[in-house]
């Protein structure tokens, strides 16, 4: 629940995470919400938040200690990127209820303050991250929401714009095109600066996305084109680390899983080739630009090219602790069963079978 009052919303953060590390069943189960994605988007364009805090009565926070979360979290976020969101998911939360909850209720200043919501709100994303990699959708959703919150209460509109874009590509994973537009335009909305151009640029990539699965052709065209135009603002030297990752492998990826969404297997072609050929050595990337360059291969009747890249996106998600990179594998057994004829097919299948037998 987003809500206006920060008093409620440390309190919702604090039992989200006491309950998550007692695996509670009313935090851990649940159904992913359209409802909560349009309050959500409804709340952090419109509301504003009600300054009700009790009256601080825990220990002094200071600027180090906003320091020493947004390192640990910077850690958090590697080894998630590194290894899947099951590998360090239980170390994050922890560290959450254990030593930025009680800090959320310590004495500090306003300016203290203002960054130690920026940094909660950033670690609850990157838990959130790693909850939707581990194919816990409603808990996820749960974290991106006070993420969200956090943020607005941080003054940090081009954070809370960049939560939203995370919960599009949720959105967009679950099959739910029109919700992920939704996010990708409540994104580019409330953030209208240029200081951190790569919100503008994950918007409308969001958007193109979710305009390709609907099938807008025209639409997606001209969000992929404000998504360059942004991206060409971009200057990594000067923007925040949690945007460091958006650089050229990621548009790369994005802009050629958009072509391919469309059937635009010419358009698609270069773009995810600069991925795949770009991964650095990250597992996870690695399973989503084979797994993309697998169907492109497909597309064009190479079922020999298909099967080399699908092994590829295996063999990398076997070295992960990520059920999202599982599930990619898994669709690729799904779509490529029909091809089983073929025999370069057939060895992905059989090892696409053991992946999924484990």
């Amino acid at each position: 629940m987003y809500s206006s009052s920060l008093a409620e919303t440390l309190v919702t953060v604090g039992n989200l995470a006491e309950f998550d590390v007692q695996r509670h069943p009313g935090v851990v189960s649940g159904h992913f919400s359209e409802e909560a994605i349009y309050a959500a988007c409804l709340d952090w364009l419109f509301t504003s938040p009600v300054a009700d805090r009790q009256p601080k009565a825990g220990s002094r926070v200071t600027e180090r200690d906003v320091a020493a979360i947004m390192a640990t979290t910077v850690m958090f976020d590697g080894m998630d990127r590194s290894f899947g969101g099951d590998q360090s998911r239980d170390l994050a939360i922890k560290y959450l209820h254990d030593h930025v909850v009680p800090r959320l209720h310590g004495t500090y200043d306003d300016k203290v303050g203002r960054d130690l919501f920026h940094a909660a709100a950033v670690l609850c994303e990157v838990i959130g991250y790693m909850t939707y990699d581990s194919e816990r959708h409603a808990l996820a959703q749960r974290y991106f929401i006070q993420a969200l919150r956090l943020a607005k209460e941080a003054g940090s509109p081009a954070y809370g714009a960049f939560v939203l874009t995370t919960m599009s590509h949720q959105a967009m994973y679950l099959g739910r095109p029109q919700q992920a537009l939704r996010l990708a335009e409540a994104a580019r909305q409330s953030y209208t600066g240029t200081h951190v151009a790569t919100v503008q640029t994950e918007a409308a990539m969001h958007a193109a996305r979710a305009y390709a699965a609907l099938g807008d052709e025209a639409s997606t065209t001209q969000a992929l084109l404000a998504a360059e135009r942004s991206f060409a603002l971009q200057d990594p030297a000067t923007g925040p680390d949690w945007a460091s990752h958006w650089g050229e492998t990621v548009f790369a990826a994005f802009a050629g899983a958009t072509w391919l969404d469309l059937a635009k297997p010419g358009q698609a072609r270069p773009h995810l080739v600069r991925a795949a050929q770009d991964a650095n050595g990250q597992a996870r990337r690695v399973v989503y630009s084979a797994a993309q360059l697998a169907r492109l291969a497909m597309l064009d009747g190479d079922a020999e090219q298909a099967a080399a890249h699908a092994m590829t996106a295996a063999d990398a998600a076997a070295g992960l602790e990520s059920k999202r990179s599982t599930k990619v594998v898994r669709d690729l057994h799904l779509d490529f069963k029909e091809q089983a004829n073929a025999q370069p097919i057939q060895a992905f299948l059989a090892r696409a079978h053991d992946l999924l037998a484990e």
